[in-house]
């Protein structure tokens, strides 16, 4: 079973990586192995019904929103 900060940490990659994001869409407990971490069932659950992409949008938009007074 995934610790808490690895389960934020896969959930902060999927959003930052569209890759990774498509991964975990897919197949959840593939995608966590392949950085070396195991999900429990309810992990893998809570992923599958997560909308990663909804979420990554938007992250992206209030990125966006925070950072142009800072560039202009």
């Amino acid at each position: 079973m995934a610790t808490e900060k690895e389960f934020y940490e896969l959930i902060g990659r999927a959003i930052a990586d569209g890759e990774f994001r498509g991964q975990m869409k897919e197949d959840p407990q593939a995608a966590a192995a392949s950085v070396g971490v195991e999900l429990s069932p309810e992990q893998e659950e809570q992923l599958r019904r997560a909308d990663l992409g909804t979420l990554a949008t938007e992250l992206e938009q209030r990125a966006s929103k925070f950072c142009s007074p800072m560039i202009g």
